[in-house]
């Protein structure tokens, strides 16, 4: 289950300033910033079945690394994302030819391969961005703070991404909540309730 918070940060003084907030600084973890280049592509049906069943399906390059993450169901409210998920280390040759029997012997697999099962993942759309993160510990939750600068990429047309997201890693929820508002009073943050998938589902009219 992923759990968390999603900003739009329209200041650009405030995407360079944000990771280096005092309280940030105060609370992160030692050695726990890392920058990590993001080269993703989601895949659905022809006739996008994963999409009518709320699931998303991506592979993602992370430094280089191809990890395919399957997401589901959940909610989004005032910015708060709640969602299923699962992650998969996988092979290059799978990145460019997906197949959900990767995910044989999950709880979700029934439900994807009732959606999906025989048919073949077509790249949909394309998201690339340069993620700058750090976690902070406030005593009741450690968080993973990210800042995302980039583009979400599809055949009818891109759209800029500027966010910040703090994810619950452990502890209250409540405290991330409080981050969150802390960080969105003093840089004027726009929450967002749109994940980047959904964004470019909105490019392609779906």
């Amino acid at each position: 289950m992923e759990v968390e918070l999603k900003y739009l940060i329209e200041d650009k003084l405030a995407q360079e300033r944000i990771l280096q907030d005092q309280y940030l600084q105060e609370t992160m973890q030692p050695g726990s910033y890392e920058e990590i280049h993001m080269q993703a592509t989601y895949f659905d049906t022809a006739k996008l079945d994963l999409c009518a069943h709320k699931m998303a399906l991506r592979v993602r390059f992370e430094n280089g690394e191809p990890v395919a993450t399957l997401k589901w169901g959940g909610s989004s409210e005032n910015g708060l994302h709640v969602r299923g998920e699962l992650n998969m280390h996988v092979s290059e040759e799978f990145a460019h030819k997906p197949d959900i029997e990767v995910f044989a012997g999950s709880d979700i697999y029934e439900e994807i391969a009732a959606a999906a099962g025989g048919k073949e993942l077509l790249p949909l759309m394309e998201v690339e961005f340069l993620r700058r993160q750090l976690m902070v510990d406030t005593g009741r939750s450690i968080d993973v703070v990210s800042l995302d600068l980039g583009q979400v990429k599809t055949p009818q047309g891109s759209s800029d991404i500027a966010e910040l997201e703090i994810e619950l890693y452990s502890g209250e929820r409540e405290d991330m909540l409080a981050l969150g508002s802390r960080l969105a009073a003093k840089y004027n943050l726009k929450i967002c309730d749109i994940s980047k998938f959904q964004r470019g589902l909105a490019l392609l009219a779906v």
